[in-house]
């Protein structure tokens, strides 16, 4: 039976626990500790009801067992017409058993096999075998948890074999250590978004397969998710390591992709996954891979280490037989500890295919610099510093594709800025037609100041702001056409000196105050602004403001 193999499995992530760790630097940078995952909430929430074992039901006063519930409820009806006192009365009759297993929490269990938690506040805490439902286990088939239960305790449900649904509410917050271990017939569980902590081996050597984790929880803890039969997992932008043995000899995984969030992979996180082909990893982010962390995944074909890698561990890929292509920069690959790729046979180096900040290239007319590099399945975004001084018409468009590794890896760069760099050789373009792509939200200052070619200016629909200056001392400007619905500012002087510029058309901007544009017009010549709402408008574009009479109009 699978159940028997991965339980005998489980032995190999256990060690996890006493095993010392030393992970070898691969740059002198030192790796940040992982922080503190709990929140203050959960923390307030744990000082306030602390775990204990359940009393025995022989033993409970009758005043415990019998907490009074809120006035609402008592005169709130059933789903079937009856009131709460009654419902209760007919489910008591029903039980196979029953009792309490937190301070204000209920529990029963009824003939069909289905456990039912109720209540408020926290479960108890237990071990493998003080739980009030224990002569039970083999009986529950279901789990129900009610509104209003914010703790799943420990141990809780640990080892019933014969769970195959679990019905968690939303104020739920945490579940505890090894809560849902070697529950092997549960194949799905919904996690509700209000959970901040999942506890170490909480769903261990089960047979969960699905699984998507909520914002807001931080870390996957110790063995999680270890040797079970999980297939598909979903970890959020919140969650900042993956622990010790997380998903430890786990059966089922082919894919998987890591945030940039994370900045630690810790000891044998991912060891002996012979089903893990892929493992997406952001450019930058994560800052450490512990030992033997990939060991053992011997369907990984390709790794890309993350440029901001500066430490990985003892035999972090060892025995990765079918690993082939190791993407990784040279300096990274200067300072690997000897035994990393140990029984890798077949793997060949790569210089990273991404870019770092600050990199720059050129495509078509247009230079640019990298302002945030790629990550995962995602695109970076790249400003514009440099134009061609021979070009008549020059489009930005909103993205643009570059490989770094002669057309093997093209990564996609959105076109979000115009930086003032340029602005120093500005005099020399021959540029007269500027067609701005979607994505540019901010023209910094003096960006094309003294472009003195330039004719017209159109495109523009995502920007934000104009600069002070942007476009001053531009002769022969003559059309300025941006539809922006988002642009808010335009700077002091931005057309100062445009002798030609007569109307500024503006009509799609529905962002624009008067603090936005104090003093935008002055020094220049427009003496028309085209703009939708004519009559708000007037008042922005007054004497004081432009320094001359403007008319607006549609």
């Amino acid at each position: 039976m699978k159940h028997l193999k991965v339980t005998s499995a489980l032995l190999s992530f256990v060690m996890c626990v006493s095993m010392v760790m030393a992970p070898v630097a691969v740059i002198a940078d030192e790796t940040e500790a992982p922080e503190q995952t709990e929140t203050a909430e959960t923390e307030k929430e744990e000082e306030k009801e602390p775990e204990k074992p359940a009393p025995k039901e022989e033993k409970q006063d009758p005043e415990e067992q019998e907490e009074p519930a809120d006035e609402e409820e008592e005169t709130a009806e059933t789903g079937d017409g009856e009131l709460p006192e009654e419902s209760d009365q007919r489910e008591a009759l029903d039980a196979v058993a029953s009792g309490n297993c937190g301070k204000k929490v209920k529990w029963s269990l009824d003939k069909k096999g289905t456990l039912k938690i109720t209540g408020k506040g926290s479960m108890y805490g237990y071990t493998k075998d003080n739980r009030p439902w224990q002569k039970n286990l083999d009986q529950i088939k279901k789990v129900v948890v009610s509104k209003g239960v914010t703790t799943i305790g420990a141990y809780a449900f640990k080892d019933c074999h014969f769970i195959t649904s679990v019905s968690l509410p939303k104020g739920l917050k945490i579940i505890g250590d090894r809560a849902f271990c070697g529950c092997y017939k549960l194949t799905n569980i919904s996690l509700p978004k209000s959970v901040r902590r999942i506890d170490q081996y909480a769903f261990c050597d089960s047979g969960l397969k699905s699984i998507v984790i909520p914002k807001g929880v931080t870390e996957i803890k110790e063995a999680t998710f270890a040797a079970s039969a999980i297939s598909s997992i979903t970890i959020p932008n919140t969650v900042k390591t993956i622990g010790e043995c997380a998903f430890d000899d786990s059966y089922g995984l082919k894919s998987i992709t890591i945030p940039s969030s994370v900045k630690t992979i810790g000891h044998a996180a991912f060891r002996d996954i012979s089903t893990l082909t892929t493992v997406n990893l952001p450019v930058s982010g994560l800052t450490s891979i512990g030992t033997s962390a990939f060991s053992g995944c011997s369907s990984l074909s390709e790794f890309r280490v993350p440029l901001t890698v500066t430490s990985i561990g003892d035999s972090a890929f060892y025995n990765c037989g079918q690993l082939r292509q190791v993407w990784i920069a040279t300096k990274q690959i200067n300072n690997l500890p000897d035994n990393v790729f140990t029984n890798c046979p077949n793997k060949k180096y790569f210089e990273h295919s991404y870019s770092l900040i600050g990199d720059t290239f050129p495509i078509g007319d247009v230079a640019y610099i990298v302002t945030n590099p790629a990550t995962g399945g995602t695109s970076g975004t790249v400003a514009v510093f440099g134009i061609d001084p021979d070009a008549e018409r020059v489009v930005i468009p909103a993205v643009i594709e570059h490989s770094n590794d002669d057309g093997k890896t093209k990564v996609k760069y959105r076109v979000t800025k115009i930086t003032r760099s340029l602005s120093q050789y500005n005099d020399q373009l021959n540029m007269k037609t500027l067609i701005i792509g979607k994505n540019v939200a901010v023209i910094e200052d003096d960006s094309f100041a003294n472009c003195r070619n330039l004719v017209s200016v159109i495109g523009g629909v995502g920007i934000k702001t104009i600069g002070a200056r942007a476009f001053e001392n531009c002769p022969n400007l003559k059309t300025f056409n941006i539809v922006s619905k988002v642009l808010w500012k335009i700077g002091p002087s931005a057309f100062n000196g445009d002798v030609l510029l007569k109307t500024l058309s503006i009509k799609k901007t529905t962002k624009l105050s008067k603090a936005g544009l104090k003093n935008s017009l002055a020094g220049s010549s427009v003496t028309t602004v085209k703009k939708k709402k004519v009559k708000k408008y007037k008042k922005f574009f007054k004497k004081n403001n432009s320094g001359r009479s403007v008319k607006v109009k549609k």
